[in-house]
């Protein structure tokens, strides 16, 4: 079990990551390693900040409606160098805006709907898209408040690419001025194809592949996006052991272009882990994150890592 930052020293990780602003070329190979979840606790805040001082971690999203906000904020001083966007979030916690404003996303307790209900209704088209929109502006602007501007923006659980969230999603960030965002299309290697990303009988994989191409190129024309974020060859599917494996495999063959590659790293907390379906993974990613074999492989594949900015 990972300890929180206070004793992150004990991992005793050295390296020069390669970072830079490079002109782009048809040959380049460009890597964001973007961070989720900053905010939503202590540890995982640790976790993030470690990675990205100490690891490969290059840009991180913030949660603004979480316990650990303040902290986030607080600690964010100690890291200038991190690019920071906004974790745009409708299926954790408390809403920014009164749930009384938002009906058709909070339950009777006031909180957001659980992320199975959410995304269902998100499928369905069965929420306000006009509360969505509101709340998301609100997100921003909460932000925006704390004198952080947002690099880019994404979402929890990627709810922004769902067919009642796209749409607003793409309107609200602009409203507040981001033009960067997480994109809607991925891509695995080796020999993955156009659907290997994606999970289902085939037919299924067609068609969320088409539905993602149209998000990039017509929903989402208007942002600057990479090329497509990295998923995992589904042979690493499920096995959490083999993870730094597929991170390796996935540098290893990864094309000429920019993409992104998301991560979830973070430190045990008492009264927050133990619930956290993330938790085993948080820590795993942590110590591979922050571990000499990561950096290496970005070397040996000649990946230049690079944050929202450099889109």
């Amino acid at each position: 079990m990972l300890a929180t930052s206070k004793h992150a020293k004990a991992l005793n990780v050295t390296g020069t990551i390669p970072r830079g602003r490079r002109a782009k070329t048809s040959t380049a190979k460009r890597l964001i390693v973007n961070a989720d979840d900053l905010g939503l606790s202590h540890g995982i805040t640790d976790g993030i900040l470690l990675a990205h001082r100490e690891g490969i971690v290059t840009s991180a999203s913030l949660m603004v409606n979480q316990p650990a906000t303040d902290y986030a904020v607080r600690k964010l001083r100690e890291a200038p160098n991190l690019d920071v966007g906004i974790h745009l979030n409708l299926c954790q916690g408390q809403p920014v805006l009164p749930p009384s404003s938002i009906p058709s996303l909070v339950g009777n307790d006031g909180n957001f709907l659980h992320p199975v209900q959410m995304g269902r209704k998100l499928a369905g088209l069965r929420v306000s898209r006009k509360e969505i929109e509101a709340e998301f502006c609100a997100q921003i602007d909460l932000m925006l408040s704390y004198g952080l501007k947002p690099s880019h923006a994404d979402s929890h659980h990627r709810f922004h690419i769902y067919p009642g969230a796209a749409l607003v999603f793409s309107r609200a960030v602009r409203s507040r001025g981001i033009e960067r965002a997480r994109g809607a299309k991925k891509r695995t290697w080796p020999h993955g194809g156009l659907f290997g990303a994606h999970v289902g009988r085939f037919y299924r994989r067609i068609a969320v592949n088409s539905y993602n191409e149209f998000l990039q190129r017509v929903l989402f024309r208007k942002l600057r996006l990479p090329d497509a974020g990295v998923a995992l060859h589904p042979k690493f599917r499920g096995k959490l052991p083999e993870l730094a494996n597929a991170w390796c495999s996935a540098f290893e063959h990864m094309p000429p272009g920019t993409y992104e590659i998301w991560c979830h790293p973070g430190f045990w907390e008492m009264g927050f882990s133990e619930t956290d379906a993330l938790s085993e993974q948080r820590q795993v990613e942590t110590v591979m994150l922050t571990q000499r074999r990561l950096r290496e492989a970005v070397l040996r594949a000649g990946i230049e890592l690079i944050n929202f900015q450099d889109l």
